[in-house]
């Protein structure tokens, strides 16, 4: 009998709902926002009006949105989720960020950053990450994630020891700051007067 797409997506939802609720990552905002989008998936997947108003391209992106996350995200909370995928045998292709930064040699985004500095400690000796890297690739990740890090505090140190942003790095300059911050690393260089004066330089900015 051959199996039917929206049984995977509805599964999906399932595993989704199950991981966001019980994650220790996330946060109740967090959690709140994740399970209303995927509530409003189901409804719009589903609810038999809507769901017929749909062509093929606006299910799939649907879908891909819906997505997006597990898709673009590094932590234990997303091996959980494809790891149950697979253990559903349900047919949906990941796009591994992982994979993506052996293959460039960067992360596609500053959050997916994020994730790798965070979680990679934990994550790297895990069987999710062994039983999909080789050893050298898994040191060249963590080869990855430190010279993200390196070059991101480069930048910041530049423009403190400058006093200014210049017009060209000002985008960089606010990933590099949400970075050190959502990491927890500015006490590993700089002292709270330093980090402040940051804030001031990026106040003061003018466009």
């Amino acid at each position: 009998m051959k199996k039917n797409p929206l049984d995977d997506i509805l599964k999906t939802i399932e595993i989704h709902d199950k991981i966001i609720s019980e994650s220790t990552e996330l946060d109740d905002k967090s959690k709140r926002a994740f399970l209303n989008f995927s509530a409003h998936t189901k409804r719009l997947l589903t609810t038999e009006d809507v769901a017929r108003k749909l062509n093929s391209y606006q299910r799939k992106s649907a879908i891909s949105e819906f997505l997006n996350y597990w898709n673009y995200s590094i932590s234990p909370d997303t091996e959980k989720f494809w790891a149950k995928i697979k253990a559903e045998n349900i047919e949906i292709e990941r796009k591994d960020p992982l994979k993506f930064a052996l293959e460039k040699n960067r992360f596609l985004r500053v959050e997916i950053g994020i994730g790798a500095r965070k979680y990679w400690t934990e994550l790297k000796t895990s069987k999710a990450i062994t039983g999909r890297f080789s050893e050298t690739e898994i040191a060249k990740i963590g080869e990855i994630i430190s010279e993200d890090e390196n070059k991101r505090i480069g930048i910041l140190k530049k423009c403190l020891a400058k006093k200014n942003i210049p017009k060209s790095q000002y985008l960089k300059f606010g990933e590099c700051m949400a970075y050190f911050a959502n990491t927890g690393l500015f006490p590993k260089y700089m002292v709270e007067n330093e980090v402040k004066e940051l804030h001031e330089i990026w106040g003061n900015f003018k466009s």
